[in-house]
């Protein structure tokens, strides 16, 4: 009779905990729903009243940081941050909307501190590298100086087919040909970046931004094949909260087995459109001319022109996808020249994640078909390609700016004329250090 007694004094307070803990749940739900419409006011309102029993919510306090955020209360929205930073330390969004708030409360060096903590990662989208750039400007013009930054990737590789030898024989000119040996020889990649960004707008607008690129490929026993590439990139960035739009121009050369090979120009308008927080349209367009040293190649002076659309989803704070159509049509400058004259199309997609705050991945597959437009007689047919290209990388963070990175990636392409069927894989390990 007193457990009868105890139970029903005792009901009452279970139900009303029940009617809280449905009520709490309710109203998450409801905020959570105008913060995926970007009601960040009516979101900010009914988080701020349910945050304390939540301080544990890694997905909630990234959610509340970004209403308080977005209304103006930068405090609130660094400590919610903060806590998801408390018990994931790999998450690349966090740090980024961590930098932003920085900004906004004046922590001008902690800002820069953690804009470059995620630059450091190599696996980062081009796109989201850009708008870091262009944050970091803005915190460098506040401290009066511009922004610059340099990475160096070096490592060793193996390639099984630096020569793109046939599978096998094929038929010329009436004939029956030998297949083309494939040749095998390991090398020592170098790649180089320096980039300096100087905001020249306010509350973000205008930005120049200049970049300078080198490349060298020498191989252990094939020197013929070495490749040495330099390139400068200017261009003129304009932001506004919904789009990105970049004019870019680039001037590159090259060297081929220590001889002047290639000199090309280039114009690249780019533009990307924020649908949402994670969905990214990124589209641009480039001409290039290009332009051969060698007396006898000349003939393969060239204009081409290239069209490309990818759509970007951030499917978590550490990992994205995005897929990319690209149309390319290249035209010799001298007219018809065999093997110049093609339409290409490609298709490809790219996945990343950062699994840990040491390691990630990133995967990547493409699709392409190219047609050329002359007939050549020796092979009795235009040429047609279709290829596939597959690569996976995995880096993992050894200190604080340097990675050490995997790769692997295997091609493939059949062609109607046997002489330009092949496949290939190369290897490679080294490090990433940024600076």
């Amino acid at each position: 009779m007193k457990l009868l007694l105890i139970a029903l004094l005792l009901f009452p307070i279970y139900l009303l905990s029940a009617d809280e803990d449905t009520l709490k749940s309710n109203s998450y739900e409801k905020g959570l729903k105008y913060y995926k419409s970007d009601d960040f006011k009516n979101s900010y309102d009914i988080f701020s009243k349910i945050y304390l029993d939540r301080l544990s919510d890694v997905k909630f306090n990234f959610y509340y940081g970004r209403s308080a955020y977005e209304t103006g209360h930068y405090a609130n929205a660094l400590a919610a941050f903060e806590r998801v930073e408390m018990q994931d330390g790999s998450n690349l969004r966090n740090k980024l909307e961590m930098a932003r708030t920085y900004f906004m409360l004046k922590m001008y060096e902690d800002s820069e501190i953690a804009f470059k903590e995620v630059l450091n990662n190599p696996n980062i989208p081009a796109n989201i590298r850009r708008n870091i750039e262009l944050s970091l400007s803005r915190v460098s013009k506040v401290q009066q100086k511009s922004f610059t930054y340099a990475m160096l990737m070096a490592d060793v590789l193996y390639d099984s087919n630096i020569n793109y030898g046939s599978l096998g024989s094929y038929n010329y000119g009436g004939g029956r040909l030998n297949a083309v040996d494939t040749i095998s020889d390991s090398a020592l990649q170098v790649y180089a970046n320096v980039v300096n960004i100087y905001d020249i707008g306010y509350k973000g607008g205008y930005a120049i931004k200049n970049s300078f690129s080198f490349y060298l490929k020498d191989y252990s026993d094939y020197n013929d094949y070495n490749i040495l590439y330099l390139a400068y990139s200017p261009s003129l960035i304009y932001q506004e909260t919904k789009y990105i739009a970049e004019l870019g121009l680039t001037v590159d050369t090259m060297e081929l087995g220590k001889k002047k090979y290639l000199s090309s120009i280039s114009v690249i308008p780019r533009f990307e459109y924020h649908h949402t927080p994670t969905l990214r349209s990124i589209m641009h367009f480039r001409y290039q001319r290009k332009e051969f040293d060698r007396e006898a190649q000349r003939e393969f002076d060239a204009d081409r022109l290239e069209l490309s659309y990818g759509l970007q989803d951030i499917l978590t704070p550490r990992s994205y996808i995005q897929g990319n159509i690209l149309a390319i049509n290249e035209n010799s400058i001298h007219g018809d020249t065999n093997y110049i004259n093609f339409d290409e199309f490609k298709i490809n997609a790219t996945y990343a994640n950062q699994f840990t705050s040491k390691v990630g991945i990133n995967i990547f597959a493409q699709l392409r078909d190219r047609n050329y437009d002359n007939y050549i007689s020796a092979f009795g047919s235009k040429r047609e390609d279709v290829g596939g290209l597959g690569s996976a990388d995995v880096t993992v963070k050894i200190i604080k700016n340097l990675r050490f990175k995997m790769k692997y990636s295997y091609e493939y392409v059949d062609s109607n004329q046997d002489r330009f069927t092949y496949q290939k894989y190369t290897v490679s390990a080294g490090i990433v250090a940024t600076f």
